[in-house]
């Protein structure tokens, strides 16, 4: 997630600590991350480790770049290392280089289409409720341990591509012998691909009439310098491992959808929503139709003296969805919504909302009582007191509620 100028001071504190930090705290790997042998990945020495870590972000701070700071203002050019001063303002962007006509396609089409409704009641109570009951925190937790012991998810980072392989077969491992499930990459030029797994729905008309529901996150991680080590574990390794649970206890469920369900696990959002982009233009492209997306992006925090509550993003959204969203909160869950606003281009929603497609987010708390401090720092870890899975959990039940009310259940 992006972090915003109101968040300036506790960035700047934040980033401060960290960087008071042993520099081997930046640089050495974790001990509890995966071995590279796991991944078939050649191990380096040392030296060239560190070399790689430093000289590769650095190859590129002086690629022009195209970037928007606000839904109404000019894009301008600058380059990566002014993207990664935005960054350190806390001035949230998307980077519109490889995509500047997002949109447009969709345009004329937008101009003539009814404003998206969604039902108003919820309809598979009983098909979610024994669900629930099989969500479990081991899952999060092991998933979650092996995700941040990589020392960045960088998109540019060889840790980047290789945490990105991990992911991909913690996604294959989960559908198991699901043959009808299909899993792919969707490759970028950087080299951390996207992920994209597809649940046809049964009932291909419909299918093709409504459009696919879409369940997000965005699994790269930054500091405020690439090269330094980024656990993510809340940003977003929280919304990652959330996602890849709800799909576990739904296809343990024996769950199929009426209509195309899809999850994504995008590259690049830190680096100006890159991944989402390049996926979103394609279905714009391809004239694919959105029932829904929602993006799931820091699930697991909650701030001392505070109750937990279901932040429910109100600004650059399917206002909509969003009271969809809502209603699935009030229904489902054990805490909870709250509406908060998060700024323009904050996480991966802002892609599909350029061009039409109903989009909404739904974040561990209200924007001023997130992990502002933490995220995008070395400290942006699981074994602190505020970070709780018992919370996360609670996002599960929201993921697999919204695939199943949007996807349906097929008898």
């Amino acid at each position: 997630m992006k972090l915003h100028s109101t968040a300036l001071t506790a960035a700047l504190l934040a980033s401060s600590a960290a960087s008071a930090l042993p520099m081997q705290s930046f640089f050495a790997p974790p001990s509890s991350g995966p071995s590279l042998s796991t991944l078939d990945i050649e191990s380096a020495t040392p030296f060239s480790r560190l070399t790689n870590r430093l000289l590769q972000p650095l190859s590129s701070l002086f690629e022009p770049r195209l970037v928007q700071t606000a839904h109404d203002a000019e894009p301008y050019w600058t380059n990566e290392l002014g993207k990664h001063l935005l960054f350190y303002r806390g001035q949230s962007f998307m980077d519109l280089t490889d995509h500047p006509q997002l949109g447009l396609l969709s345009a004329q089409r937008l101009d003539a289409a009814k404003e998206p409704t969604f039902p108003e009641h919820v309809r598979f109570d009983k098909q979610l409720k024994p669900v629930f009951k099989g969500i479990s925190d081991k899952g999060p937790r092991e998933n979650l341990k092996a995700f941040t012991g990589f020392h960045t998810r960088y998109y540019k980072s060889e840790t980047g591509k290789q945490s990105q392989k991990w992911l991909l077969s913690k996604v294959k491992e989960t559908i198991g012998s699901h043959a009808n499930i299909t899993v792919r990459e969707f490759e970028h030029a950087w080299g951390q691909n996207s992920i994209i797994l597809h649940v046809p729905g049964r009932n291909a008309s419909l299918s093709q009439s409504e459009g696919v529901t879409i369940l997000g996150a965005h699994q790269d991680s930054t500091n405020f310098f690439p090269f330094f080590a980024a656990p993510g574990a809340d940003d977003d390794g929280s919304g990652t491992v959330t996602i890849v649970e709800a799909l576990r206890v739904l296809l343990e469920a024996g769950w199929h959808p009426e209509t195309d369900v899809e999850w994504h696990w995008y590259s690049a959002e830190e680096g100006g929503l890159l991944g989402s982009q390049a996926v979103a233009a394609s279905y714009e492209q391809e004239g694919r139709k959105v029932k829904a997306m929602l993006q799931q992006d820091m699930t697991a925090f909650v701030k001392a003296g505070t109750d937990e509550v279901v932040g429910i993003v109100s600004d650059f959204v399917s206002a909509p969805l969003a009271a969809f969203v809502t209603r699935l909160v009030k229904a489902y869950l054990d805490i909870p919504p709250v509406e908060t606003k998060i700024g323009y281009a904050a996480s991966d929603h802002a892609s599909w909302s350029k061009i039409g497609a109903p989009s909404a987010s739904a974040i561990e708390a209200t924007y001023e009582n997130s992990n502002l401090r933490r995220i995008h720092t070395t400290g942006d870890v699981f074994d602190i007191p505020e970070y709780s899975f018992r919370h996360l959990l609670q996002f599960v039940r929201l993921s697999t509620a919204f695939a199943v009310e949007l996807g349906g259940w097929a008898q």
